[in-house]
């Protein structure tokens, strides 16, 4: 497994919270957390595949940005 990183512009824990369920409906073999005590607030992937395109979609879908580092 490698882990994936994702600066962020999410401001609530609750926002957080929903794309962290779509995504793991749409990505289930993987872990996923928010780094919330980073300003970037930065989302870390662990998974088995490449994903970018799947995080990019469901960010725009839901009005957030992301940026992979």
């Amino acid at each position: 497994m490698h882990i994936e990183a994702y600066k962020t512009n999410v401001r609530t824990k609750k926002d957080a919270s929903l794309l962290v369920v779509l995504l793991q409906f749409v990505i289930s073999d993987c872990i996923i957390n928010f780094d919330f005590k980073n300003r970037e607030r930065i989302l870390r992937i662990e998974t088995n595949r490449d994903i970018k395109d799947v995080v990019y979609g469901v960010f725009t879908k839901q009005g957030f940005y992301c940026k992979k580092l």
